[in-house]
C-alpha cells in the first residue's frame, strides 16, 4: 500500500495496490453493502468511469462532513484502488476561492511594495504581505478544526471500504 499522507494535507490521499479482487466485484460489493446498510454509509457509483463517492448517511452529516472518494484501476488479475478523503465539493470550493484571494493579496501587496520601493516612495504595501499570510494560516486552521470535526466520520467511510477490499485504508 502507498500511503501518501502529508502532516499539512487537506485532502489525505491513498492508493492500495495489488488487491487479488477485480474491479467488478469490489463495485458489485459496494453496491450491495449500500443497499443493506444505508445507516452506515450512503454513495455513488459511475460504473463507466469506475469512481465511486461515498458519504455518510444525510441524518448523520453537519458542515464538515467528509466524502471518500474511490477510483478502480484494474490490471491483469488485481486492482488498484486510489481514495482521496475530503471535504464535500462545496467546502473545499469555498476553500479555494478563500486561498486563491488570500495568495493574490499576498502577491499583490509584494508587487506593490516592490514597485513602491524602487520608486523611492514609502512602501506601505508591504504590510499586505503578513496581513495575507495570517489570512492563510487562518484558512488553514479552520481546514484543521474541520478535519477534526470530520474525524471519527472519515473513520466511518475508510472502515466501510476497508471491509470492503479486506485491506487498512
Amino acid at each position: 500500500m502507498k500511503n501518501k499522507n502529508y502532516p499539512l494535507e487537506l485532502r489525505p490521499k491513498c492508493k492500495i495496490v495489488d488487491i487479488d479482487i477485480d474491479s467488478d466485484t469490489i463495485i458489485s460489493k459496494i453496491q450491495q453493502n449500500l443497499e443493506t446498510g444505508k445507516d452506515i454509509v450512503v454513495g455513488n457509483i459511475d460504473y463507466e468511469q469506475q469512481h465511486i463517492e461515498l458519504r455518510v448517511p444525510k441524518s448523520q452529516r453537519h458542515y464538515w462532513s467528509p466524502a471518500l472518494h474511490v477510483w478502480l484501476e484494474s490490471n491483469n488479475d488485481t486492482t488498484s484502488v486510489s481514495c482521496v478523503l475530503g471535504p464535500n465539493n462545496k467546502i473545499w470550493n469555498t476553500f479555494i476561492v478563500f486561498y486563491s484571494i488570500a495568495i493574490l493579496f499576498t502577491i499583490a501587496g509584494l508587487i506593490l511594495g516592490i514597485y513602491q520601493k524602487i520608486n523611492h516612495q514609502e512602501p506601505y504595501y508591504f504590510w499586505i504581505v503578513p496581513l495575507g499570510l495570517v489570512l492563510i494560516l487562518g484558512i488553514n486552521f479552520a481546514a484543521r478544526i474541520g478535519q477534526y470535526w470530520g474525524k471519527t466520520q472519515s473513520q466511518q467511510l475508510k472502515g466501510f471500504l476497508s471491509m470492503i477490499i479486506n485491506k487498512k485504508v
